[in-house]
């Protein structure tokens, strides 16, 4: 069976059970995150997701997110949309509204653009940054 990359799927997402999509947890990091979510090279996932601890993007996402620690977008990955997290780590492109209340950190093949506010600030050179940024609180 072949599946076609270029089609578009929007999936429910919800980690409390129940009827919704059911997503299984990637093996825990070190900090001991328990709701992980992962999103595939070849994975275009769209709606909002909530209570996820921490979102790990290599694909592309065009999302609300809220109720998450952490936002990890991989160099191949895309995330447009909303977020507001305690850290983000962007390796890849965001593109939209970023609150991070601890820290961003953009990589240097990272792209940020958009209403960005942050705690802390990292950029890598060849990192980008662009649009209405500001320091948090």
């Amino acid at each position: 069976m072949s599946i076609d990359p270029s089609r578009r799927v929007a999936i429910p997402i919800s980690t409390t059970p129940g009827p919704a999509a059911t997503v299984a947890p990637v093996t825990p990091s070190p900090r001991s995150v328990t709701n992980q979510m992962l999103v595939g090279r070849e994975v275009t996932l769209s709606g909002k997701i909530t209570g996820c601890d921490r979102l790990h993007v290599e694909g592309k996402v065009e999302a609300t997110l809220l109720e998450c620690s952490v936002i990890d977008v991989a160099g191949p990955g895309t995330f447009n949309g909303t977020a507001t997290v305690d850290d983000a780590e962007i390796s890849g492109r965001f593109e939209g509204t970023l609150t991070v209340r601890k820290r961003l950190l953009i990589r240097e093949s990272g792209k940020v653009s958009g209403t960005i506010r942050y705690g802390q600030l990292e950029v890598a050179c060849g990192g980008q940054l662009s649009g209405d940024i500001g320091a948090e609180g």
